[in-house]
């Protein structure tokens, strides 16, 4: 998780919004919407980074997050990652994951087509997978993703102020 954390902090460094994706109802595809909100809690997000919780209706929120101001979009969702253990991290430019063409994401709208509209804005998109074990729906969120999500919330809001 340490090359993670470094990785997280250069992208953080400039302007970057936040959008957690995914399914509350749906077990571990809550870690999106669940790093979001710990973001948006308390005193709300450090300087310089904005939050938008699009949950499992990113289409819904695509051109706000490509009209803000923030060069990059940072994408939170649980992915899907054969062989990796649930509450593993990946981070990457959205279009140099190996993950990003082949169906990771559990959402109607592929991330790689979000990708091309923030790019068209000017964007780079990244994505923060955590991966997940169950996303059936009705189901809770693992403790392992959950952890994870609450680490990632944590890595953001002190990364800024590094």
């Amino acid at each position: 998780m340490r090359g993670v954390r470094e990785r997280l902090d250069e992208i953080l460094s400039e302007k970057t919004c936040v959008v957690g994706i995914g399914n509350p109802l749906r077990g571990d595809d809550a870690v999106g919407p669940l790093v979001a909100e710990g973001l948006l809690a308390g005193e709300g997000p450090p300087e310089g980074i904005s939050v938008v919780n699009a949950e499992d209706v990113l289409e819904s929120h695509l051109f706000p997050v490509a009209e803000s101001d923030a060069p990059n979009v940072l994408l939170i969702d649980a992915v899907r990652l054969e062989g990796a253990a649930p509450g593993s991290l990946v981070l990457g430019r959205l279009e140099e994951l190996e993950c990003a063409d082949d169906g990771c994401s559990t959402h109607k709208l592929p991330l790689s087509a979000a990708a091309d509209v923030f790019a068209l804005h000017g964007k780079k998109t990244f994505l923060l997978g955590i991966v997940g074990a169950n996303t059936d729906f009705g189901t809770e969120i693992a403790e392992g993703a959950r952890e994870s999500a609450e680490i990632v919330a944590l890595w953001i809001r002190s990364a800024r102020s590094r």
